[in-house]
């Protein structure tokens, strides 16, 4: 069995700008986009739309957007919400109407207002100096030339084939009624019509144009939005949530994102001298499960769109608190925790350029191809968010017109001194506040480069399926076998999964340290990290 630290890439090095993102083709279009003197949102832009055609199972124009922003003139970091609000039809007695115990995981039904496009207007707006058309033209030539197919991409088309009815998905990712060979061209081009339109009116033609009407037409018989709702999207500027780590600031993305999970671990965690456990020993993943563990059962209970609602948000991230529930703390023994779905796809990347500027991206389909709607013609596979709302009318993510569901999606930024230290990004769904809270506490505790913190071993808490006990800890299978008879006998349900098990996250993330900056690119999936 290999070294626990052994590292299959070498971590990018770079002095003036850093590209970390889920397929290589969209580096190296954030890199051509800084090396043109663009800044980090003019790239996260190009970025983010090459990675929708590359990537089209994880991400795309029909998802939403999620982005901390460290602006180096200020030195503040910004929040951007681009997610959709639910359609004005999503009523609870409209779910019963149609005879549903819950909003659908698939379909019209599971989709609400994709955020997306207009998160790209509104970050170019503020911190762009390109506009959005010349942008676009890298994803616009990757969706109609076509791009060598993925091993991951072709698994995913294929796993999904089965249970998709959508004529129009079928004809664009399975024309001859399989999924596309690894390096067969995967072409594009509805979606590539659709973005060189977008890249002339802009974003107008997603929302109120005729694109957002074509999306309107195939969601109304069966779905909860109509095109008013897309008429009238906006996304949102505001202040990420924040907390003290070992003199770190921390920032995650705010409500109603689970970046709350991810800063509650972190300040469970600091209770705890961690650097003085050997990391992946048996104290050491005990004590990161069971405090991840206080952290999602506070996210599940308080996670929700925070117009409209009180949120003690204050009082869960206080030091008092953080105390109180870090007494439940038992170093023998293994809690009792009910678990969601953890499956989802999602991508997350991290770009830094040469004026010292951070983004932090984090944009989503949810689960793979999402619903699996494309409206005809226009080659967006929409989202289904909407799954993620609860029917509990006592809950505060429940079921509403108008409203943003819960989202799994969350994207971070540590600063010191005011000074940006590291940006991190994940997929992962469910996972990706706990893969946070490992991913950081490797370097901000021991002192790991980013490439070695991305690839160490990582766990992931919950059932796969519904056979599963609820409490099922997945750990890969460089933690020696010792370690986790230690675990077990404390009372830990283990499954072992493969090296670099592709269920535990595609990270990416950019450190900046004495001056050189520092990429990461998760081998766990597509991605790669370049700097220059």
């Amino acid at each position: 069995m290999p070294d626990i630290g052994y590292s299959h890439r070498p971590v990018a090095l770079g002095t003036t700008a850093m590209v970390a993102a889920a397929h290589p083709l969209a580096t190296l279009t954030g890199v051509e986009v800084l090396k043109g003197g663009g800044t980090a949102a003019d790239a996260a832009v190009a970025v983010n739309a090459v990675l929708g055609v590359t990537q089209p199972y994880c991400c795309g124009i029909g998802g939403d957007l999620f982005c901390l922003y460290y602006d180096a003139q200020s030195g503040r970091v910004h929040f951007l919400n681009g997610a959709g609000r639910s359609g004005t039809r999503a009523t609870l007695d409209e779910l019963g109407r149609r005879g549903l115990g819950r909003v659908p995981v698939v379909g019209p039904g599971a989709v609400s207002v994709p955020g997306c496009v207009r998160g790209w207007a509104m970050l170019l707006e503020r911190f762009g100096t390109r506009a959005l058309g010349d942008l676009l033209q890298p994803a616009i030539h990757c969706a109609e030339a076509g791009f060598p197919t993925t091993r991951l991409v072709s698994q995913a088309i294929a796993e999904i084939l089965p249970t998709l009815d959508d004529s129009e998905w079928r004809r664009i990712f399975a024309p001859h009624g399989r999924a596309p060979r690894l390096g067969e061209r995967l072409v594009q081009r509805d979606l590539a019509a659709t973005l060189r339109a977008l890249a002339v009116e802009g974003p107008d033609l997603f929302y109120g144009g005729r694109v957002g009407r074509a999306i309107a037409e195939r969601l109304e018989p069966d779905g909860f939005v109509v095109f008013a709702d897309l008429a009238q999207h906006t996304g949102e500027w505001g202040e990420p949530l924040t907390t003290s780590y070992r003199g770190y600031t921390v920032h995650e993305t705010g409500l109603p994102t689970q970046g709350l999970a991810a800063l509650l671990a972190l300040n469970l965690l600091e209770g705890f001298d961690l650097p003085r456990m050997a990391l992946h020993s048996a104290d050491h993943l005990h004590t990161l499960i069971e405090m991840v563990k206080l952290a999602y059962a506070d996210r599940d209970r308080w996670v929700a769109d925070p117009a409209g609602v009180r949120l003690p948000v204050e009082g869960l991230l206080s030091r008092a608190y953080a105390d109180r529930r870090r007494a439940a703390f038992d170093p023998e023994k293994a809690q009792r925790y009910a678990w969601g779905d953890p499956s989802g796809d999602t991508t997350g990347f991290v770009v830094m350029d040469g004026r010292g500027n951070l983004i932090s991206v984090i944009q989503s389909l949810f689960r793979p191809f999402g619903s699996g709607v494309v409206p005809p013609g226009t080659g967006i596979v929409l989202h289904n968010r909407g799954t993620y709302f609860s029917t509990d009318p006592e809950h505060p993510n429940c079921f509403a017109p108008r409203k943003r569901p819960f989202h799994t999606l969350i994207a971070s930024i540590v600063t010191r001194d005011g000074g940006p230290v590291m940006g991190f990004a994940t997929m992962g769904s469910n996972g990706q506040a706990m893969f946070h809270a490992q991913v950081l506490t490797n370097v901000l505790d021991y002192d790991l480069d980013i490439q070695d913190a991305i690839e160490r071993p990582r766990f992931l808490i919950g059932p796969f399926t519904p056979e599963e006990p609820a409490d099922r800890i997945r750990l890969e299978w460089r933690v020696p076998a010792r370690v986790v008879a230690a675990l077990e006998r404390r009372g830990h349900r283990i499954k072992r999964e493969r090296e670099f098990f592709q269920k535990m996250g595609h990270a990416h993330g950019v450190v900046v340290r004495d001056g050189t900056l520092m990429g990461g690119a998760d081998p766990r999936g597509d991605g790669a990290a370049l700097g220059y």
